[in-house]
């Protein structure tokens, strides 16, 4: 279960969460390291796990001379709380204010809008 004082996760260490979702558990710091497209040391990827044991987004499994990691926080939970935690950051709850700045930044096009008006049908259905 996602913590509720849990904060966002820095970019480098959520990358290492999303290459962990991505791989079949558990893991270990080479697995992290090979399939990381940006070029961590070694030192540096046993320094992101050690802090996402820490944070309690990984448990920890010593297996001979190397450690198994295994996500204690799945990706959609994760997304789901990072969602709702930038919604009332950035635009005090409001779904049309974030909505607006994406639209008004460009970064929403007419197939955008298209999905959102069929989610949004699809929402009042169920």
């Amino acid at each position: 279960m996602f913590k509720k004082e849990t904060k966002r996760l820095p970019d480098a260490e959520l990358a290492v969460m999303q290459i962990i979702w991505r791989l079949p558990a558990p893991v270990t710091a080479a697995q992290v390291q090979e399939n990381a497209a940006q070029d961590w040391k070694a030192t540096s990827v046993l320094t992101f796990l050690s802090r996402l044991v820490d944070k309690g987004f990984l448990s920890c499994e010593r297996q001979g001379k190397c450690n198994l990691y295994t996500a204690l926080i799945d990706e959609a939970t994760y997304l789901r709380e990072e969602s709702r935690s930038l919604l009332e950051r950035l635009y005090a709850g409001s779904v049309k204010k974030l909505v607006a700045s994406l639209a008004d930044a460009g970064a929403v096009t007419d197939h955008d809008l298209a999905e959102l008006r069929t989610f949004l049908d699809e929402q009042k259905e169920e």
